[in-house]
């Protein structure tokens, strides 16, 4: 207990390196977080992983936790292939959810989830970090008072190398491609700059010839008003601008 808020008891579906290396440090030093379950679908990696990092419960299932009832709200970093569909199975066990982006690979898979996490009065995120940082909490805040003028035109960059073999980047399959991992940033920064959804978007793609996954990504969004403009790669160098 922190103040007068009770600590949000927190499960990990998933042990990957965004988890492990990012997201339960994290956790472990926030205020008013406990975590206390990992699951993943091997027994053995997921006791391995909650020895080394301290968790509490390990489970050699995601159904095993999504049944806990001493955990309130599960972090799902799952490849994005199964965001969606293990998104509603934690708000069917009353879960809130704080999924890795993207929340879902289709519109109607993602108005699917957003159905089902009202109909089960859960709460559901994607992982935009930013948009609780300080220093984009403070630009926002200078567009919305007309600080720095009316903005036409916004520009990002997003790119860094992801060939290795077994990557779920690279699997069409998994919902891989640089627009599902990394482009879908640059949409709602646009989005949340501007304040509102583009009118018309256009895009084109490098495809990789054997994986078939957009390596490179360009798309224009059109507000009406405003512009955004953005590309966002796997295989070229790191690089991120706004």
């Amino acid at each position: 207990m922190s103040g007068s808020y009770p600590s949000v008891r927190w499960g990990v579906l998933g042990t990957g390196s965004i988890a492990q290396g990012r997201v339960i440090p994290a956790l472990q030093g926030a205020e008013r977080c406990d975590l206390v379950a990992i699951a993943s679908r091997s027994s053995a990696r997921a006791n391995g992983v909650a020895a080394r990092l301290g968790i509490p419960r390990a489970y050699g299932s995601y159904e095993e936790l999504l049944a806990d009832p001493e955990v309130d709200a599960v972090y799902l970093p799952l490849p994005n292939d199964l965001h969606g569909a293990w998104t509603k199975k934690a708000a069917d066990a009353g879960k809130h959810v704080l999924c890795e982006k993207p929340i879902a690979l289709t519109s109607d898979e993602a108005q699917e989830v957003a159905a089902r996490c009202a109909d089960r009065n859960v709460l559901v995120m994607e992982a935009f970090m930013y948009r609780f940082h300080p220093a984009w909490i403070a630009v926002r805040e200078l567009v919305a008072d007309g600080s720095i003028g009316r903005i036409t035109d916004v520009g990002i960059w997003f790119s860094f190398r992801s060939t290795r073999a077994g990557d779920y980047r690279l699997d069409l399959e998994a919902g891989g491609g640089a627009l599902y991992d990394v482009g879908c940033y640059a949409v709602d920064v646009s989005r949340m700059l501007l304040g509102d959804d583009p009118l018309r978007v256009q895009g084109a793609a490098r495809v990789h010839p054997e994986w078939r996954v957009d390596m490179t990504f360009s798309g224009i969004l059109d507000y009406g008003d405003a512009f955004a403009t953005f590309t966002c790669s796997i295989e070229q160098e790191p690089e991120h601008r706004v």
